[in-house]
């Protein structure tokens, strides 16, 4: 995928997810789809990643601090309320998201 194609994917899938709209949000993701987070380890597939989604919310006060993409691979760091830094890599095939891992630093 072209760099503007990835984005594009992960703009939606950002869009969808400060809305607060969980089925969207799941629409990103395939049932192969891997989702790693230091909090929580390793969840495979739609089933197993949408509780993590659900559980976040819409993340009140989030910022995108940085952001880049290369290819299929987009870089973003953002805060939010009581998270001093999240950082999330995304990999995108064919429209969707098939690798995420997520770094959060919860505020002491």
């Amino acid at each position: 995928m072209s760099a503007d194609e990835t984005r594009n994917v992960v703009d939606r899938h950002m869009a969808a997810l400060q809305a607060g709209e969980i089925d969207r949000v799941m629409e990103d993701y395939t049932d192969d789809s891997v989702f790693i987070i230091n909090l929580g380890g390793v969840f495979k597939g739609k089933d197993a990643i949408r509780p993590f989604f659900e559980a976040s919310g819409t993340m009140p006060g989030f910022m995108e601090t940085a952001a880049y993409t290369e290819g299929d691979t987009h870089f973003v760091t953002w805060t939010a309320d009581g998270i001093e830094l999240g950082s999330d890599t995304l990999v995108v095939r064919d429209g969707k998201i098939i690798v995420q891992t997520v770094v959060v630093v919860l505020a002491s």
